[in-house]
């Protein structure tokens, strides 16, 4: 029995394919409670839950997908234009299988738990080659507190996702630096993941990146590095192009909200103002906080221990272990009071909330703890004791992460389904139900005012016209205008964003007028000659360039897919 015993156990410890399933399990078990958690009860749920039915309905009209018909008083919202997209099409289609697009995303959360922790296992099987190592570095990954904190109070997806891609980029920037460059392109993979699901995990895990060159410099300066590494970016530019080509024209259109450090609370002193106290990691404020930042007993028990065991770590990982404890120490200290926000530049205060340094913390420092087990477990010859100590050790991580998800169960959540009922069948919701962060700055600031009196109609802003026989079915305009003078400016039911067409029929001629914002953040028309009778059509059709941006990331995953195929051939016949 005891042989039997043991042999199960050193069967789970090297076998890749258990390792897996083991973590599908764990990712399964620590999503069971979303089955009885409600998304309107989380920061950020009905938003999201709302930008699904948003791309339901720009699909169902024959929409470009970047301005959602009916939203905002039936004057149409961007947000694809400036929100991820992975994080966005990914759930529609879980919700379109599941028949409940809250369901798809909760489906889609339970997922990022599931491939966090495969991806974070294959980058430390890789610098370790140790299984051991990268199966309790998945699971402490997986379980961190922070992330039930990004599900289960925020849900803050775009975030939550990206702890997916960080480990198949910093996998890919191992192999290129010290590995066999065989999988150099994890690179462009991970970082075309992260800009598709969250911009600001983005930057950060950039900024780190490059202090990891910086610590590995000599590495680092070869032709062939550079090379490929020059490849990686170019890549990562045109795969993600669809997404960064329309933000990059909104943004040169107009002011948006969401660029505006003042609206954002982007600004030094703000961000200095929402650090934590460095205690706070170990014991949560008396007053009620809108986020735990506590790192738990299991974190820092087996962080801790490597002061003892760091003299008994293989020579060959000492470098990694280092460097992941120089970069996780410096995440933690940038969420607390002890790191100079107010000195650093406008660019890091994207941010926001300090605090969310804890993602990159969680990174670096759960294979740290992955270590400090295995040698700990390693320091004693006995195998029966190790065996022992594993199973211990699995035990004590779970005790502490089962609190974790204690998730209100007197939540109705039929109350999300009644919510996606009702915002299916009556779309046209106020402007006050989103979050407003992607309006034109103009229409913003006149949130309370005039867009709240607005009627869903062309106002004539300046000269004279006859405006009749409107017919407005979301996105599409029609009206008559007569006795229009030259000059005159209209300003039509929708909120400005580039990409509305508009054309004027009169005279038997049809004309392409331009759009512009008007100063209530509107698209505003203007008449260019004088009109006694005409006919005015308006729609939303996207510009050119952002629909060329889709073909150019079309393009270029065809040609990277070719390019990683003749790259791992040709790999293949050097090794040979």
């Amino acid at each position: 029995m005891k042989k039997t015993i043991e042999k199960i156990i050193n069967t789970v410890k090297s076998k890749k394919y258990i390792h897996y399933i083991l973590i599908v399990i764990v990712g399964l078990l620590i999503s069971i409670p979303l089955f009885w958690f409600q998304l309107r009860y989380s920061d950020d749920g009905s938003i999201h839950l709302l930008r699904l039915i948003g791309l339901d309905k720009a699909f169902e009209n024959g929409n470009f997908p970047l301005v959602f018909p009916y939203f905002c008083n039936n004057w149409g919202y961007s947000m694809t234009a400036f929100y991820p997209p992975i994080v966005g099409y990914v759930p529609y289609v879980l919700g379109l299988i599941s028949g409940a697009f809250h369901v798809g995303m909760k489906l889609f959360a339970s997922l990022t738990f599931i491939f966090s922790g495969i991806f974070m296992y294959n980058f430390i099987n890789e610098v370790t080659k140790k299984k051991a190592i990268a199966f309790f570095a998945a699971i402490m990954y997986m379980v961190f507190p922070y992330r039930f904190e990004e599900v289960y109070n925020r849900f803050a997806i775009g975030e939550f996702t990206s702890f997916v891609f960080i480990p198949i980029v910093f996998q890919g920037l191992y192999n290129l630096l010290h590995g066999d460059k065989k999988r150099h392109y994890y690179i462009a993979i991970g970082a075309t993941g992260l800009i598709l699901s969250h911009t600001i995990s983005t930057l950060y895990t950039a900024i780190f990146c490059i202090l990891y060159i910086l610590y590995h410099v000599k590495d680092f300066f070869k032709k062939d590095v550079i090379k490929k590494c020059l490849i990686n970016i170019v890549f990562i530019l045109l795969l993600s192009s669809f997404f960064l080509i329309p933000m990059l024209e909104f943004n040169m259109s107009a002011d948006y909200s969401i660029f505006d450090p003042r609206v954002m609370t982007t600004d030094k002193e703000t961000v200095t103002s929402r650090v934590i106290e460095p205690w706070q990691f170990v014991k949560n404020k008396v007053e009620k906080n809108p986020v735990c930042f506590l790192l738990g007993v299991p974190f820092i028990f087996t962080l801790l221990i490597g002061v003892l065991l760091y003299r008994k770590i293989d020579k060959k990982y000492k470098d990694f272990y280092v460097i992941s404890v120089i970069l996780g120490v410096l995440s933690l200290l940038m969420c607390t009071s002890l790191f100079p926000w107010i000195y650093m530049p406008q660019l890091l205060c994207t941010i926001q909330y300090p605090w969310r340094m804890l993602e990159l913390a969680c990174f670096f420092l759960t294979p740290v703890c992955a270590m400090n087990i295995y040698y700990l477990v390693k320091s004693t010859n006995k195998k029966t004791l190790q065996n022992i100590l594993y199973v211990l050790i699995i035990i004590f991580i779970t005790g502490f992460t089962i609190p974790e998800l204690i998730v209100s169960k007197d939540i109705d959540t039929s109350l999300d389904q009644k919510r996606e009922e009702e915002v299916m069948k009556d779309p046209t919701i106020s402007h006050f139900e989103v979050n407003r962060e992607y309006l034109p700055l103009n229409s913003l600031v006149k949130q309370f005012g005039y867009m709240k009196t607005r009627e869903d109609t062309v106002y004539i802003l300046s000269g004279k016209a006859q405006i009749n026989d409107e017919n407005k079915d979301a996105l599409h305009l029609e009206f008559d205008i007569s006795e229009a003078t030259r000059g005159t400016e209209l300003e039509l039911p929708y909120i400005f964003y580039p990409g509305y067409d508009v054309t004027l029929e009169y005279n038997g001629n049809e004309t392409k007028l331009e759009t512009y914002e008007s100063d209530n953040g509107f698209v505003k028309i203007i008449i260019p000659e004088d009109i006694e009778k005409g006919k005015i059509i308006v729609d939303y059709t996207a510009t050119i360039l952002d629909k060329a941006s889709y073909v150019l990331s079309g393009i270029s995953l065809i040609a990277f897919i070719v390019y990683v195929i003749l790259y791992r051939r040709k790999y293949k016949e050097i090794k040979n």
